[in-house]
């Protein structure tokens, strides 16, 4: 795939910021505004994923409303940024029924013109059950 870059390393790292800044505010519209019209999401320890502009806002909207409200703390461990991409690395926290759970979990959130492409995962498969939902089922081969 050849993508075309148009964003210098400083503004592709603004717009990952932007983009993890507007999702961890759970600001739907603001999210979808980072992302191309054909955005892909990738799960690779799954060897799965899922594309286009209305999955990605079916996904967006049960992260929002049963993922988001279960994290009571994450911690950003490490960020890389260059040219084409926003690699993020989190450790998670989700209480379910007063049980934590932590997820490591890697994003990296890909350029494609002058918005985010989507964003490959890697998780292990109870954290992409979880932020997938009933999605899940329906994630596609790779």
């Amino acid at each position: 795939m050849n993508k075309r870059l148009d964003l210098t390393i400083d503004q592709v790292g603004a717009l990952g910021a932007l983009h993890a800044e507007r999702e961890a505010a759970r600001d739907f519209d603001a999210v979808m505004a980072t992302l191309c019209d054909n955005p892909r999401y990738e799960y690779p320890t799954l060897g799965k994923g899922f594309s286009g502009r209305s999955n990605a806002e079916r996904f967006y909207r049960w992260f929002f409303e049963n993922f988001s409200p279960k994290v009571t703390h994450y911690v950003l461990i490490n960020q890389w940024v260059n040219e084409g991409s926003v690699a993020q690395e989190y450790d998670v926290t989700l209480t379910f029924d007063g049980v934590d759970e932590t997820h490591r979990i890697l994003g990296v959130l890909f350029v494609e013109g002058d918005k985010l492409g989507g964003e490959v995962v890697y998780a292990s498969e109870a954290a992409i059950r979880r932020m997938t939902g009933p999605m899940f089922s329906e994630l596609v081969e790779l």
